[in-house]
């Protein structure tokens, strides 16, 4: 057992998360399948990107024992990506909630790299994941003339006091 408290940065995630769903209210009806340019990934394949990510982490590593839902399926629309934030993050909860799970070290490959971290480091590594996705997909909505808010987590965490 490792001396490392759970995570204290699941409430901003959570908000980060609410953030993702509101992003998606903010692309164009017409832009969910566009990106600046053709090399990169559009709106659509972000937010699936994440969703995936989320659920990989769970199943093939954390090993949750719940199934991945058809995610290619179900997020071709707004609405199914929407949904798809909200019970990828959901999954996520009792993870990021175990003091236990969050200090045991696990054996995972990814990008060919083969390693054991702790849940901390998996935690963080998928956190890291999300907001840079959002980041990238906040410079879309500015190439596309679209206002959103500022997504600056510690300003917003310095504001709740």
């Amino acid at each position: 057992m490792s001396t490392l408290a759970p995570l204290d940065v699941s409430e901003m995630w959570s908000r980060l998360n609410d953030e993702l769903i509101e992003l998606v209210d903010l692309i164009p009806d017409d832009k969910l399948d566009w990106s600046p340019q053709p090399e990169l990934w559009n709106f659509k394949g972000n937010l699936l990107h994440i969703v995936f990510g989320r659920h990989g982490l769970m199943g093939g590593i954390i090993q949750d024992g719940k199934e991945m839902p058809d995610v290619l399926s179900e997020g071709q629309t707004a609405d199914g990506i929407r949904a798809l934030l909200r019970t990828s993050w959901e999954r996520m909860v009792p993870f990021l909630s175990d003091a236990e799970a969050l200090d045991r070290v696990y054996g995972a490959t990814i990008l060919g790299e083969t390693g054991r971290c702790t849940g901390h480091w998996l935690a963080f590594g998928q956190l890291e994941h999300d907001i840079h996705h959002r980041g990238g997909m906040y410079h879309y909505l500015d190439q596309l003339g679209v206002a959103h808010p500022e997504p600056d987590v510690v300003a917003w965490k310095l504001a709740q006091g």
